[in-house]
């Protein structure tokens, strides 16, 4: 059976509450013809009485219809308590415990086990036992009480015990069901997101790809012109050579986005996992960064997990550039790495990056792995960088946990299965 999972959603209803309010429906209609029939059969000196419940039902059910798919959880609840009551008001006026019609409690347990959580689906299983156990308390049907035998007796204890019984096998099968069937809708809405994000992945390295080979030759061709505009105009006009060298900067720059482009979209998937050391991956992420602290958790450099160590360098460098280009100059950015136990004997590798910069607003931050969302001047970011993080994180099986405050700084941390050793 699977797991519970943090985070995961409440297990669905199986039913809906317009499937709920048909079912009642029918079950007004049943309890009205059984009411109308022994009134006017006088089968039945009580039958009467029948009536004001049959109307009761039908105005709950008007309620509940009018309510919708919204309809609150503690509302359904009430409705089956509602039911219940009404079914044992029923059976105490037309036979009480023997009548034939007891074996009609066991629909409200399955009822609450497929509609409500399950500690409402066991008060409605309570609820049922303890009506049913009231109906050996009334007088029921003085005409039935004479044509009593001892075994009938005993059949409407033994009836009460299959219910008893029984109810509790129905309710965990059916919660059982509805919690395999949300573990599996969380599945597939995991593949559908995972199949999504390739698609756009595929979809982006195909256009880096694209316009690199494109764009390749023009900018070859300008960077020839640019260099020879240069070597002309070393003695001659100054503007003219200026100019000359600003185009070849520019062509150098086009050519450095169209590279780093090709890198966000590009990789991911070819770098093979092995064991790395955490002390190789530190080095691997500060190489070239100044002001960065690194603190990693104590007895955890030499451990090596399993992990493809150029991948994870770039993503975690990505956070590193991000956060140095929002901290006010020599204020350090803190870099820190620990290992974290989880459920179920799991663990996890979490790199944290933590800046001091002005942090992002709720708006920005719920946008902030949308790729090319930038708040970035224009021509100073292309968006990429969280979500080239974050869709390395999903390759790797972790995720990208951002927390950011406004004022107060980011905090931006790569969450990966740690799956290694310990020396």
């Amino acid at each position: 059976m699977p797991g519970s999972h943090a985070g995961e959603p409440a297990p669905r209803r199986l039913i809906d509450t317009a499937e709920l309010v048909r079912l009642r429906w029918v079950a007004v209609a049943g309890e009205a013809a059984v009411a109308l029939g022994l009134t006017l059969l006088h089968v039945h000196p009580l039958a009467p009485a029948l009536l004001p419940l049959v109307v009761a039902g039908a105005f709950s059910n008007l309620v509940l219809a009018r309510r919708g798919p919204k309809a609150p959880e503690a509302g359904l609840a009430t409705m089956l308590a509602l039911d219940i009551v009404v079914l044992t008001v029923s059976l105490a006026l037309t036979g009480g415990a023997m009548s034939p019609f007891v074996p009609m409690y066991l629909v409200f347990p399955v009822l609450g086990a497929l509609l409500l959580r399950p500690s409402m689906a066991w008060g409605t299983f309570l609820l049922v036992l303890c009506s049913y156990a009231m109906l050996f308390l009334v007088p029921g049907d003085p005409q039935a009480h004479r044509m009593w035998l001892p075994g009938l007796t005993h059949h409407a204890l033994g009836m009460y015990i299959s219910t008893a019984a029984a109810s509790p096998f129905l309710l965990v099968t059916v919660m059982r069901t509805r919690r395999a069937l949300t573990y599996a809708d969380r599945e597939l809405a995991l593949a559908r997101r995972a199949e999504e994000r390739n698609a756009r992945l595929a979809s982006l390295a195909t256009l880096a790809a694209g316009a690199a080979h494109e764009l390749s030759s023009p900018l070859g061709t300008i960077a020839v012109v640019a260099h020879e505009l240069i070597r002309r105009t070393e003695s001659g006009d100054a503007r003219t050579h200026e100019d000359a060298l600003l185009v070849r900067e520019e062509v150098e720059r086009c050519r450095r986005v169209l590279d780093e482009l090709a890198a966000d979209v590009g990789a991911g998937s070819a770098e093979l996992a092995r064991p790395t050391a955490v002390d190789e991956l530190v080095l691997r992420i500060l190489e070239g960064h100044r002001d960065v602290e690194t603190r990693i958790q104590q007895g955890l450099g030499g451990a090596r997990f399993e992990l493809p160590p150029r991948l994870v360098a770039q993503a975690v460098r990505r956070l590193v550039g991000n956060a140095l280009a929002v901290t006010p100059p020599g204020v350090p950015v803190r870099v820190d790495i620990r290992r974290v136990s989880m459920a179920e004997g799991e663990a996890s590798l979490i790199i944290a990056v933590r800046d001091e910069g002005p942090g992002m607003p709720p708006e920005v931050l719920a946008r902030a792995t949308e790729p090319f969302f930038t708040t970035k001047p224009e021509g100073s970011g292309r968006g990429l960088g969280l979500w080239f993080v974050q869709s390395v994180a999903a390759h790797l099986g972790g995720h990208l946990d951002l927390q950011s405050i406004v004022g107060q700084g980011t905090t931006a941390s790569l969450v990966l299965p740690a799956r290694g050793t310990m020396t």
